[in-house]
């Protein structure tokens, strides 16, 4: 996520969304609202296609190999331990962080960063803050896609990523007929096709590290 939006990668966070209008005329899958979020915890959820409409995001998402993201959900049941793994070039980046409900009254599906989170790169620990939002929509229990815009150098970018639960993401077939799916909600929102990552079925994950973990 910070990889992401600070130096051009994927993760979990958004400065705010897509006009609701035209997420709606682009038929995405239902948002994940709040009582249904604690389904997304616990599972380790591994991206299999992602869009970015800027360079730079486009560089990050062409050279990694692989991006895994995980969520735990903590006793407030308002708070959320993220854990985002990217192998890019040989090298697994972890980055860790806490995302809150901002408004249980009126937001369902977004989350938002709530204080400075860590990236271990090699056993390297180092603090980074990003302020931003995620806004999730599942239509299966097994997928998860998630709609980002973001400002990057001053400049509105958007990515949309599309996840699958571990254990779900190396049927090819399968990865194929959503493929599909992907491009047609690609498309309808105005990014470029083809994706500019699409997950090859058999390239390792990062192994879980705690190494570094924020308790905020």
């Amino acid at each position: 996520m910070p990889l992401l939006f600070r130096n051009a990668a994927l993760l979990l966070v958004l400065l705010g969304c897509c006009p609701a209008s035209a997420a709606d005329d682009c038929d995405l899958p239902m948002k994940v609202e709040r009582h249904d979020l604690h389904q997304l915890s616990d599972v380790r959820w591994v991206l299999v296609e992602a869009f970015t409409d800027y360079p730079a995001g486009q560089n990050i998402l062409r050279s990694a190999g692989s991006s895994t993201v995980e969520m735990k959900q903590n006793g407030d049941n308002r708070t959320f331990l993220i854990t985002e793994a990217i192998r890019a070039n040989g090298t697994c980046i972890f980055f860790r962080f806490n995302m809150s409900i901002p408004n249980p009254d009126a937001s369902n599906h977004s989350l938002h960063l709530v204080s400075a989170g860590v990236k271990e790169v090699d056993g390297e620990v180092s603090p980074y803050d990003d302020q931003g939002r995620a806004h999730m929509y599942q239509s299966i229990p097994g997928s998860l896609v998630t709609l980002y815009n973001l400002v990057f150098q001053g400049r509105p970018a958007r990515t949309l990523l599309m996840y699958r639960r571990e254990g779900e993401h190396q049927d090819i077939d399968e990865l194929k007929a959503a493929s599909s799916e992907h491009r047609r909600i690609a498309e309808c929102l105005k990014f470029n096709v083809p994706a500019d990552f699409l997950y090859d079925g058999k390239t390792e994950t990062c192994p879980v590290e705690r190494k570094g973990q924020t308790d905020d």
